[in-house]
Parts: C-alpha cells; sequence; structure tokens
C-alpha cells in the first residue's frame, strides 16, 4: 500500500526563519533575501529533482521567479514576528510516474490553494535510503556511492504557499483592517478606512481620547470640542484585532488543515483510480481504520465522543457492532461498566435465591452456595481483565519506550535550533544598527547571518525526517501522542485497581465463607448433601446466565469451567472433577473433627 502523508506548517521570522532562505533550501537556489541582505546559496543541495512555481490567473507574471516571488512576500510582512509562508510535506506514491505525481499536486494545489489567490512553490526531493549516520546504502544495506544502487524509495513534495491571497488587481490582500469605532447618535459602529469615507458624509464621527476631571474618556472630534476639551493623542479608536480577511481567517483554522488532508488521499486515489489500480492512500489513523487494537483511555473528550455518536448513528444504520470503530475511552468504559453492572445483578439474583431459604440448613447452604457463586464470577471476569491487562503492559511499555526515544532524539536538535534561532535573532538586531555606509561590518552579519539560517534549514529538514521515521507527522505530534499515553497511563492504572477490586472481593468471599463453615453445626446431616446439590445448581445456574448474557458470543465454557475449578480450590473443597464428591457433610465433620481435637 503506498505511503500516506501530508504535514502543514508555518514558517515564520519568530523562528528565525526566512521564506526566502526556505525557498532557496527547497529549490537548491542562490537567492538573496533583500529583507535583511543575506544571500543563501543552495546550489549544492542534493536530490532536487524538480521545481515549479503555480500562480493564480491575476498575480504579476514576474511572481514566476522564485526571488522576486519570496522577496515581495518578505516586503509585504513588515512584523519582526510574521507568518511568512505555509509549507505542506507531500509523500508522492513511488508506484506512480512523475507526470501522475505532478497530476495530484497540481490538482490539490489548484482546487484548495491556488484557486482562492495562493501562490504555490514547488520542489520535489527524492534522497536515497540511508543508514543511521545518513550514509547512502543499497539494498542489502551496504553503504555505497554508486548511485545506481542507491534505493530512491521517498520521493516528496516540498510546496511554500503564502500566507496572504492575491486580489484581483494582483495585490496581496492584507491579513487583518483597521476598523474605527466611530460614533453617531450614540450609536457605536465599526468601520474600515474605505467604508469611512463614505459614513463620515453620513454623520459618523472617530472617537478619540480626552482628559476630564484626570480621567480618560472616548469622544467624538465635535464632542471634544463642545465641551473645550484636549485630545490625549491622535490615535483614533479601533477594535482589538481589526476586521480579518475571511480567507486568511479560513486557511489558519484547524478544519482546513483535515481538510487538506482528505483532499490529498482524494486526488491521489483519483490518479490510482485512472491507472486502474487498487493500490489507495488512506489520511486516517492506523487506529481510526482499526489497523491497531483499540487500548482504552480514561476521559471522554470530544473526539471521542463523536467517534461514539459515529458508531452509533452506523449501527442504526443496519451496521454491525464488529464492523464500525468505537473509541479507545468508550471500550474501557465499557467493561468496566459491565462488571459493575454484573456484579450488582449478580448479587440480587443471588439475594432471590438467598430468600427462598425456610430453615437454618436451607439458609446455610444457600449462604455457601452464595459466595461460591460469587467466586466464580470473579474468577471469570478476572480471566478476561487480565488479558486485556496483560495486552496494555505490553503495549504501555513498548510505547513508552517510544516516546521516550524520541524525546532523546530530538531533545538535543531543539536545543541546538533554540539557540540559534536566538543568535539569529541577535545578529539581525545588530545589522538593523548599521548605516548603508558601513558596508563591510553589514557584509560581515549578513555573512554570520547565511550561516545560521542554513543551519536552522538543515536542522528542522533533520527533524522533520526524525518525527517521520517515529510516526509523527511533526514534532508537535509528539506532544498529543504524549498526552494520549499519559490518558492510557491513566487507565492502565484504573485497570490494575479493578483487578484489585476482584481479587480483595474474592479474600473477602474466602474469608466469609470460612467464618460461614466455622460457625455452622452438622444438624440433620441426612438432607445437606441433597440440599446442596439443589442450591449449587440454581446459584451456578445464575451466575453462567449473567456472564452469559454479558459476554454474549464471547463467553467462553473452559474459561467458565475453569473458574469453577479456581473457586474450589480457593474455598478448600477440591479441584473441579473432585468437588461433586465433597459434601457440606464432610465439610462440616471434617471442620468438627479439628474442632475436637484441639480441645
Amino acid at each position: 500500500m503506498a505511503i500516506y502523508h501530508c504535514s502543514v506548517k508555518i514558517i515564520g521570522r519568530s523562528a528565525g526563519r526566512s521564506s526566502v532562505a526556505a525557498a532557496a533550501y527547497r529549490a537548491g537556489e542562490d537567492l538573496i533575501n533583500e529583507y535583511d541582505g543575506v544571500e543563501h546559496d543552495f546550489r549544492k543541495k542534493n536530490w532536487v529533482e524538480y521545481t515549479e512555481i503555480i500562480l493564480p490567473a491575476n498575480a504579476p507574471r514576474e511572481y514566476a521567479d522564485r526571488s522576486t516571488l519570496w522577496n515581495a512576500v518578505e516586503k509585504a510582512e513588515k512584523s519582526q514576528d510574521a507568518q511568512l509562508s505555509r509549507e505542506f510535506e507531500l509523500a508522492l506514491p513511488s508506484e506512480m510516474t512523475r507526470e501522475q505525481q505532478l497530476e495530484a499536486v497540481h490538482a490539490f494545489l489548484n482546487n484548495k490553494l491556488v484557486s482562492e489567490g495562493m501562490v504555490a512553490d514547488i520542489a520535489i526531493h527524492n534522497p536515497p535510503v540511508t543508514n543511521d549516520r545518513h550514509q547512502p546504502i543499497d539494498k542489502d544495506e551496504h553503504v555505497t556511492k554508486d548511485m545506481s544502487k542507491m534505493m530512491f524509495i521517498n520521493p516528496h513534495a516540498h510546496i511554500l504557499v503564502t500566507v496572504r491571497p492575491m486580489d484581483e488587481n494582483g495585490k496581496w490582500q492584507k491579513k487583518a483592517e483597521i476598523e474605527y469605532l466611530c460614533k453617531k447618535d450614540n450609536e457605536e459602529k465599526a468601520f474600515t478606512a474605505e467604508e469611512f469615507q463614505k459614513a463620515k458624509e453620513e454623520g459618523w464621527e472617530k472617537q478619540y481620547k480626552y482628559e476630564v476631571d484626570k480621567k480618560k474618556i472616548w469622544l467624538t472630534a465635535s464632542e471634544g470640542n463642545e465641551k473645550d476639551l484636549k485630545r490625549v493623542n491622535r490615535s483614533p479608536k479601533t477594535s482589538r484585532f481589526g476586521r480579518r480577511n475571511e480567507i486568511t481567517e479560513s486557511l489558519n483554522s484547524k478544519d482546513r488543515i483535515f481538510e487538506w488532508r482528505q483532499y490529498w488521499e482524494k486526488v491521489v486515489n483519483d490518479e490510482f483510480e485512472k491507472m486502474n489500480s487498487e493500490i489507495r492512500i488512506d489520511s486516517r489513523s492506523f487506529k481510526n481504520q482499526g489497523r491497531i487494537a483499540e487500548e482504552p483511555t480514561l476521559h471522554m473528550g470530544s473526539s471521542a465522543t463523536n467517534m461514539e455518536k459515529r458508531a452509533d448513528r452506523e449501527v442504526r444504520e443496519g451496521k454491525s457492532e464488529s464492523e464500525v470503530i468505537r473509541s479507545d475511552i468508550g471500550n474501557i468504559n465499557r467493561e468496566i461498566k459491565a462488571h459493575n453492572k454484573f456484579v450488582r445483578e449478580l448479587k440480587a439474583k443471588l439475594a432471590a435465591i438467598a430468600d427462598k431459604a425456610k430453615d437454618f440448613i436451607e439458609e446455610t447452604t444457600r449462604k455457601l452456595e452464595g459466595i461460591r457463586a460469587k467466586v466464580i464470577g470473579n474468577n471469570y471476569e478476572e480471566t478476561v481483565l487480565s488479558h486485556k491487562y496483560n495486552y496494555m503492559t505490553s503495549k504501555i511499555g513498548s510505547e513508552e519506550n517510544k516516546l521516550r526515544e524520541y524525546s532523546d532524539n530530538i531533545s538535543g536538535i531543539q536545543t541546538v535550533i533554540k539557540g540559534t534561532t536566538s543568535k539569529i535573532k541577535d545578529l539581525q538586531q545588530e545589522l538593523s544598527k548599521y548605516s548603508p555606509l558601513q558596508f563591510r561590518k553589514k557584509a560581515d552579519i549578513q555573512k554570520q547571518l547565511q550561516t545560521e539560517q542554513e543551519k536552522i534549514e538543515n536542522y528542522n529538514e533533520y527533524l522533520s525526517n526524525i518525527s517521520l521515521q517515529y510516526g509523527y507527522a511533526a514534532p508537535n505530534d509528539y506532544k498529543k501522542a504524549k498526552a494520549e499515553f499519559d490518558q492510557r497511563l491513566k487507565e492502565y492504572t484504573k485497570l490494575e485497581g479493578t483487578l484489585k477490586t476482584i481479587r480483595d472481593d474474592n479474600n473477602t468471599l474466602v474469608s466469609d465463607y470460612s467464618k460461614q463453615i466455622s460457625e455452622t453445626e452438622p444438624i440433620d446431616l441426612n438432607n445437606l448433601d441433597q440440599k446442596r446439590k439443589e442450591v449449587r445448581s440454581e446459584a451456578e445456574g445464575a451466575v453462567k446466565e449473567k456472564l452469559e448474557k454479558k459476554y454474549g458470543k464471547a463467553f467462553d465454557s473452559e474459561t467458565y469451567s475453569d473458574a469453577k475449578s479456581k473457586a474450589d480450590d480457593m474455598l478448600g473443597i477440591g479441584s473441579g472433577k473432585k468437588m461433586e464428591k465433597i459434601s457440606l457433610t464432610q465439610e462440616l465433620l471434617k471442620k468438627q473433627h479439628k474442632s475436637h481435637h484441639h480441645r
């Protein structure tokens, strides 16, 4: 099956990066960033097999040049922590030709991004398989320098997409516009600068801060003049965030990431269908595909609740329980709720049986067989839950090791990236202090910036590769996986507690059984054996009925037989095969003999 991978990241100045450096690195070109004067020469970069820039219809044709495009982006962004571009990383199916791969990439970009005014810069990389020292290897895992022996099985596309769309005139749209909170007849309303030009003709006025009795209040200019007040400053009152660009707001929403991931699955599978191939990719996680046995978690969050609702809907529509995907959280909660329900119902059933007692002997036998029946039920439940617990033990251990290994691998590189980012910011700040006439000092700092920014591009690609090796689309996915693991660990502890409760309950029942035996006198011994057979059959029937009802087709007769044998061993009345030969009379006589001997 082809590999599915679609991740989305932001490239911004706050991380010490530039869109020019990122574009140069991915395309393997030499570009100069006019924002800070730093040159980024990546012409020696290997494994870049294809590059292309896709423009929306209304974009200036000169933006087909990589340097012109990304320097225009850098110029449009004034903020020191501005978001510069959005990077998509797509795994390209090796089963397709390059033309077919590009067909899928173009369909994805044109329908989901370029059509909304974004410019997309594509670079396809196809590095060879390497060992842990990043040396190319052949199919026998031997280091090789012979390209004909290297394995090129991981083609993928790095796509840089602008964060600002183009307007109909080929200009970058604003991410947000200032909204002036204007006033008319004691009503307040927000207008953009363009809207205000018309609104002021209708009597709307901007508001400014005025000082009244050492307090600052918002008034219109006419109100301030009428009261002969002095304006505090020339800044008008505005809304907190301004009017957001609907397109950029939509692109920044989490829903769009899910939409992009699903659409990449669609265009690739459409291409496979055109090839008459049965190969398909799947954007869902392995867990949601049902390819990994579900494990429990403790808290029912929104995603788990939605999964349960979807499964319920599918069942109502005709699917069987085995065909739908339930949430991990719901599964374990159902296990524990079912156990609690089983205990309550069995207790009620046995209590009803005990209520039938007409005399002391019958009451005694019903109590003893009731205890035995509870122990049998507990033993069966313990066996079932122990299987889940043992499975979770192995999964918890392996997942914990994976998380720890990943954390150890990336912690060092993240520290280096953090230090490099800090150094870049310091160099950029120092660069801004020099005038154009101090070109030698500026050139020296620009060279240092080039070195550090090249490092950070290499570090980020290395970090991305490590993340992919461990199954994370991006380093941030580790945090999500760690949080989910912590939840599973809590539920693992909860399941451990449930098993302990069952075992503690059994210990109490064994003690109660022993106490009942010791307090019983062998009165009317001739009736005890027959009475016990009747009660045992009824009590066993009750517990078996409840277990069969709970587990349905999953009820296992062998496990039930083992639970009975274990119960008899725990209660000291022999193994399952010999159980019927050991009567209550014999137990009482044995107890009486021991009591007499101790005297």
